[in-house]
């Protein structure tokens, strides 16, 4: 398997699905349910949202103790959404206690994720090496908006180098923090205006903490004759925050725990300021078949997101299956992709029994969705995918 160079083709959008941070131990959505459930007690927040979550699954939705760990988050999330959406209670549950209620589901789902990823890499370290190198090398593509911009006579030309950009449908921020270390953003400024890269979520951020002047914007960046690195996750982020006043969204990298500990317990700077008194909640957009994407922030990266589609000389979908019950982003596919445009499809085509008959499942779900187009499908995986990547960018 080879991958081909992308600066002789165009913009590559690169779309990212819950296979990509798996090799790195991350659950699926189906095992999610099962991590929260094996999540240590170790305070009470985690301890009475674990609780409310049992109840509700028991009490509520009727579910015998030995399938808890079975049921579908979209089966959780939809009837909670309906109801709130309604403004009615769910048998024992009022509509404005469910959104309560949400909010803590949010949280075990996040402290979940976190807790499988840590203990896999604690397991199995250099596990994630391939996500670091999939970092580097688009960091290396991107940065050369920068060196056209340090050239007064390349303006034009840096304006218009505009190569790639990556489209995350997870909530986990292992490709994250990769790319902000690959961009050195741990290293001091000289100055505000030195040109530096920063990952641009293309929608309006502020750093969590607000000494922190390499969270900013795409567009500042490149107005400093920086670069960005498009990342947009569509879902949200487990490294986001938000002001449900404001609607500003705050960003941390690092250390996921930090961030969930945050989760309502932290108040808008900016709204303080004006005498307000409003906590940060989560930003992410849970499994359901209600899905509300009308939130501003979301909203600016779904349009973005189309864009970029639009604009994709070749869409390259790694680790993702597209399933159906994705069907706002099949409706964004169907709108936006360039009638000309490439597509590459990275799956795993896998050894193990039962291996063979997903990996022919998920092709089929492609080669139905895209009709006539010719599709290239990479078998090898993930990471043999990123090393072939890597392998020909050095060589070019």
């Amino acid at each position: 398997m080879t991958a081909s160079n992308q600066d002789n083709g165009g913009k590559v959008v690169y779309i990212l699905g819950a296979g990509f941070s798996k090799p790195a131990g991350a659950p699926s959505q189906a095992g999610i349910l099962e991590e929260i459930l094996r999540l240590p007690d170790d305070g009470p927040r985690l301890a009475v949202a674990k609780d409310r979550l049992r109840r509700f699954l028991l009490d509520d939705l009727r579910i015998r103790p030995e399938r808890i760990a079975d049921v579908a988050l979209e089966d959780i999330y939809t009837p909670i959404d309906r109801c709130i959406a309604d403004g009615t209670s769910m048998k024992s549950q009022t509509a404005s206690q469910l959104a309560e209620f949400r909010e803590q589901l949010e949280y075990l789902i996040s402290r979940a994720i976190s807790a499988a990823i840590a203990r896999y890499l604690a397991e199995h370290p250099g596990a994630s090496r391939y996500v670091d190198d999939f970092a580097a090398h688009i960091v290396a593509k991107a940065a050369r908006r920068a060196e056209l911009a340090r050239n007064e006579t390349s303006s034009a030309a840096a304006k218009a180098y505009d190569p790639l950009s990556i489209i995350s449908l997870n909530w986990d921020i292992l490709l994250d923090n990769a790319i902000h270390s690959a961009l050195g953003n741990d290293s001091a400024l000289r100055g505000d205006y030195d040109p530096f890269g920063v990952v641009d979520y293309c929608c309006y951020v502020s750093s969590l903490e607000s000494v922190n002047p390499r969270i900013r914007s795409g567009l500042w960046s490149l107005g400093c004759k920086g670069y960005n690195v498009k990342l947009l996750k569509l879902h949200g982020s487990m490294n986001w925050l938000q002001c449900p006043n404001c609607q500003r969204l705050f960003v941390q990298f690092g250390s996921k725990q930090d961030i969930l500990d945050r989760l309502g317990a932290t108040l808008c700077r900016h709204c303080e300021r004006c005498g307000h008194e409003n906590h940060l909640v989560g930003s992410l957009v849970m499994p359901t078949f209600l899905k509300d994407l009308s939130n501003f922030q979301i909203k600016l990266v779904w349009q973005n997101a189309g864009v970029e589609i639009m604009e994709a000389k070749r869409l390259v979908f790694v680790g993702y299956s597209l399933p159906t019950a994705d069907f706002e982003f099949r409706q964004l596919l169907s709108r936006m992709v360039h009638r000309d445009a490439a597509v590459e499809v990275v799956l795993w085509e896998g050894t193990m029994p039962g291996d063979k008959e997903r990996y022919r499942a998920e092709v089929g779900r492609y080669t139905q969705f895209f009709g006539a187009r010719d599709i290239r499908f990479h078998g090898d995986g993930v990471m043999g995918y990123v090393s072939a990547l890597c392998a020909s960018s050095v060589s070019a």
